[in-house]
């Protein structure tokens, strides 16, 4: 008897080690998997870089121990795991969004919220919280005209051309917490300025979506970009505001009625940041084809300067110049650079949230865009 209590007695002893002994492996593997990547993870989908390890020097510990804490906050273990795990319990039984950057609108709607990542302004400008003062306004197109004198001495035509943000398109689908503080914003107050004040004309996209959106989706759901269709939406206002200046050039045509919408697995960017890319289906991805439509003249060179939204007007771009030359979208214009390529027009397309850093050249970033005869310009 007394043996067969010291070892039941011993069994029970053995059972909280290995607890203990599991307890401290499971909150290891973090580190362990920060250190060696023994599991594969998801790339980084949050539209911003991550931390980097701390090398250097720093003036101070705190400040060398601050950059280990950013660093080991993004690189955490299995943290893209974490992050969806957290995303779907919040999506799901709470029905809010778990990332600041991420909005989550009505009937599945995502709204970029860039403001939270300091990456120009969605929900200000939609508000109208951030007008321009007068003499912004002035040194905006002061810029515009230095550019439109410099292509002008050339013979080059010179656009400049803003997407309207997503939320600015499908507000009605923007949660009702999200309202308006006044009837403009800095686009309204930017248009209606230069068109009184100067000879450069700035092509406003806002129009042209808004009457297109009532045929077909114009913006995706789960990304914060235009679609197909609305890129095609706006080459078409491009090619035609160029004409003026370029009479050769003539949009490609399609047939409202050959677009169709289609519904595809994988979400966008938003849906990317939130980490639910392959549970959050994309909904207005449209599809049409231009084989079948004739060729329009084509032209020399066109000098693209754009962000993000000029991806997606590459396909139509290519029907109407043999050569796209590529030019970041906040780079400054390296004039000579520029007249080396003899182009015959420059465009610039940038989203409305970054009108006053497109326009400002204020910060610049490298970043290779798809295409074919795509060159950049140093």
């Amino acid at each position: 008897m007394g043996r067969c209590a010291w070892s039941m007695k011993g069994k029970h002893r053995g059972i909280p080690l290995l607890l203990i002994i599991a307890f401290f492996g499971a909150l290891s593997l973090p580190v362990l998997q920060m250190r060696f990547h023994f599991f594969p993870e998801p790339e980084n989908t949050e539209n911003r870089e991550l931390a980097q390890a701390p090398t250097g020097h720093y003036a101070s510990l705190g400040e060398f121990a601050e950059g280990w804490e950013r660093y080991a906050v993004d690189n955490f273990g299995f943290r893209p795991y974490l992050i969806r795990w957290n995303s779907i319990l919040k999506l799901t039984f709470l029905g809010v969004s778990p990332v600041p950057s991420v909005i989550l609108g009505k009937d599945s709607w995502l709204f970029y919220h860039s403001e939270a990542l300091a990456d120009g302004n969605t929900i200000n400008d939609f508000r109208g919280t951030i007008p321009l003062s007068q003499a912004e306004l002035v040194r905006l197109q002061r810029q515009l005209e230095v550019n439109q004198r410099a292509f002008a001495a050339r013979n080059i035509a010179y656009l400049v051309a803003i997407v309207p943000n997503k939320s600015t398109i499908y507000s009605e689908y923007l949660p009702d917490n999200i309202r308006t503080f006044r009837n403009t914003n800095r686009l309204d107050q930017l248009v209606a300025h230069m068109r009184q004040h100067s000879q450069v004309k700035i092509l406003d996209l806002r129009d042209a979506l808004f009457r297109a959106k009532s045929e077909h989706p114009v913006y995706w759901k789960t990304d914060s970009h235009w679609n197909s269709y609305g890129a095609y939406i706006g080459y078409v206002e491009i090619m035609r505001q160029l004409s003026a200046y370029l009479p050769a050039l003539t949009p490609v045509p399609v047939v409202a009625d050959a677009v169709r919408t289609e519904r595809t697995p994988t979400g966008g960017d938003l849906a990317h940041m939130l980490f639910l890319q392959d549970a959050m289906a994309e909904e207005n991805d449209t599809r049409f084809s231009l084989d079948n439509a004739p060729n329009p003249h084509q032209m020399g060179t066109l000098v693209f300067r754009h962000d993000s939204f000029g991806d997606g007007l590459y396909p139509y771009l290519h029907r109407n110049f043999k050569e796209l030359a590529n030019i970041a979208p906040f780079a400054p214009y390296r004039f000579e650079a520029i007249f080396e390529k003899h182009p015959e027009a420059v465009l610039h397309v940038f989203a409305e949230r970054y009108i006053t850093q497109a326009i400002h050249d204020d910060f610049y970033y490298e970043d290779e865009k798809p295409g074919q005869a795509v060159t950049r310009l140093q």
